[in-house]
């Protein structure tokens, strides 16, 4: 499926110089128990930096419903067990969930645009590796839709990681916004632009950029014909509104 996305061009500028198998393997969620997975890994997550939020994310959002959203999981591989989640949508079919608490600023505008949400990782020694590896399949699935901007919001300190990413703040250095479905605390809005992004890991010497382009891994599993399918088939989108219409 890898190469299917590449067609021949990685999104990187230098060719990879090693091979390194991970004890996880990052893959779409396929199905309902997927979810139900990455639900409690949610819920747990978020309930032990924000107790209230716990019970708030104990069960799916609409989102995670949607016929074009993508469900990254990464799945271990000595038992099974979900080890960190992060969901994707775009705005090819409707605005992005963001776009319900502040309206984006006039450089995004017309272009196509995908919203990373919902990270989360289980505390552990893994959990870095798990944070870059699911960063890494982010941001390979934003080159292979040629998406412009990838946005994320994150409170403190999670935003410095993306700062490291060369991530930029939307709305300004140091401002911020409430988002309602996380007890209205304030994160910061940050995007990548996707084209760029190479080059600026490599002019900042980002640490990451060795893991990111120098480093084939092959448990990096992503169903490419899929992505595709949910991101580009506006039928999808159509049976979802009609599946969710109420009957006359």
């Amino acid at each position: 499926m890898r190469d299917q996305v590449f067609a021949g061009t990685r999104p990187y500028s230098r060719e990879p110089i090693q091979t390194e198998f991970l004890p996880f393997r990052i893959r779409l969620a396929v199905d309902s128990e997927d979810l139900a997975h990455a639900v409690a890994l949610r819920s747990d997550a978020y309930g032990r930096h924000v107790p209230a939020l716990k019970e708030a994310f104990c069960v799916p959002e609409e989102e995670d419903h949607h016929a074009d959203a993508i469900l990254l999981l990464a799945e271990s591989k000595l038992d099974g067990s979900v080890l960190g989640s992060l969901r994707l949508l775009t705005n090819t079919f409707r605005p992005l969930g963001i776009e319900r608490e502040v309206t984006l600023p006039a450089r995004f505008q017309g272009s196509r645009l995908l919203e990373a949400r919902r990270l989360t990782v289980r505390n552990g020694s893994q959990g870095r590796m798990v944070t870059t590896a699911l960063s890494k399949a982010l941001y390979e699935i934003c080159h292979a839709l040629e998406i412009d901007y990838v946005l994320i919001t994150a409170r403190r300190p999670v935003d410095l990681m993306y700062r490291a990413m060369q991530f930029d703040n939307a709305l300004g250095e140091g401002k911020s916004i409430r988002l309602s479905d996380v007890s209205n605390l304030p994160h910061g809005l940050y995007y990548l632009p996707i084209q760029d992004a190479d080059r600026l890991w490599r002019n900042a010497q980002c640490p990451m950029y060795s893991f990111m382009a120098l480093t084939e891994h092959p448990d990096i599993q992503i169903d490419y014909e899929e992505i595709h399918r949910k991101f580009e088939r506006q039928d999808l989108v159509e049976q979802e509104r009609f599946h969710n219409s109420p009957c006359p």
